[in-house]
């Protein structure tokens, strides 16, 4: 689709969320000037959420005019776009990693990609609560509650998660981690949250908070290239669990099927979330396992569907049966 109808659709789908990107999103499509601009971005770079990411972090306020903005200092936008990425790390998608945890053979070596600040890899570090039809079951950390509590809803047949995994292991891997030690990638982690998502950023706040007493083991380095080297590191007395959530849509077909072959050769358990038709053979399985609309996301273990799932985790909606 064109740049215009990309940030028409995206208007569409952020409105029930945020009505500040869904306006300015709108904005931007009606604007062939605004679009030309964009459009000098490298493809990847043209995204929405990034592009107005950006706009916020060079200073654009919720209240301001977005046209006006890119029209005056669309050169620090541009530049902003072009060196970061949208490395939402959303605390809430370890509701379903805890989940297909259950079903993991502890103790756990747990080597995330697409890390961006490491918070997924925290999972047995916050609070979890489970509720749907079958009850209510509450995890916490082995040291006790913590600040953050997490809320995921089940539904009708998803199984109650049950137990803590024994992470003895842990490390994540991103082409560019952001570390929360340095001031602009901690602002522009924070800056990724939608205007409106004050809850979101309280749960951002309380992850943040933990990830400084317990600060991951972050790795730069390429998802297809890189995973096997860092997964060697791993404890051999461990299964090693490699985490994808919603990255892999980032890489060109191609390199998806890469890694889904580079990661099924490792030992141990590959659990990713993603769009339907992000995985083929994961999508073509969850058509006859678990059926449903185009836009759903899927849990998934060693390319076989577990779960559709919402996109940020905080509920799971069906498990295959």
């Amino acid at each position: 689709m064109s740049t215009a109808e990309r940030y028409r659709r995206f208007a569409r789908e952020a409105a029930g969320r945020s009505p500040i990107y869904a306006a300015w999103s709108q904005a931007i499509a009606d604007d062939d000037e605004l679009i030309a601009l964009i459009d000098t971005l490298p493809v990847a770079d043209r995204q929405p959420v990034l592009v107005l990411t950006a706009a916020r972090f060079t200073g654009l306020s919720p209240r301001g005019d977005v046209r006006t903005w890119l029209e005056g200092e669309w050169d620090a936008v541009a530049a902003v776009a072009r060196s970061r990425a949208t490395q939402t790390n959303d605390p809430r998608r370890t509701g379903p990693l805890l989940a297909a945890l259950q079903h993991v053979v502890g103790p756990i070596a747990l080597l995330e990609v697409g890390a961006s600040a490491g918070l997924g890899l925290l999972v047995d570090r916050y609070s979890h609560v489970f509720a749907g039809p079958q009850g209510e079951a509450r995890l916490d950390p082995v040291e006790g509650p913590a600040e953050l509590l997490l809320r995921c809803e089940l539904g009708d047949g998803v199984p109650l998660p049950r137990r803590m995994p024994d992470i003895v292991w842990r490390a994540g891997l991103d082409r560019s981690p952001l570390r929360l030690d340095r001031a602009d990638d901690e602002r522009w982690l924070r800056t990724l949250i939608w205007p409106e998502e004050r809850a979101r950023a309280a749960q951002l706040d309380a992850a943040i908070g933990i990830a400084r007493e317990h600060p991951p083991h972050l790795v730069a380095g390429d998802a297809v290239e890189g995973v096997a080297a860092l997964a060697a590191h791993a404890p051999a007395e461990a299964t090693l669990v490699v985490w994808s959530p919603a990255v892999l849509v980032y890489l060109p077909p191609a390199e998806r099927e890469r890694f889904a072959a580079a990661v099924s050769a490792l030992p141990g358990v590959w659990l990713s979330l993603d769009g339907r038709r992000v995985l083929r053979a994961v999508g073509e399985r969850a058509d006859a396992a678990l059926p449903g609309d185009d836009d759903d996301f899927l849990l998934s273990r060693d390319g076989h569907p577990l779960a559709v799932v919402s996109p940020h985790g905080d509920r799971i909606e069906r498990w295959v049966g």
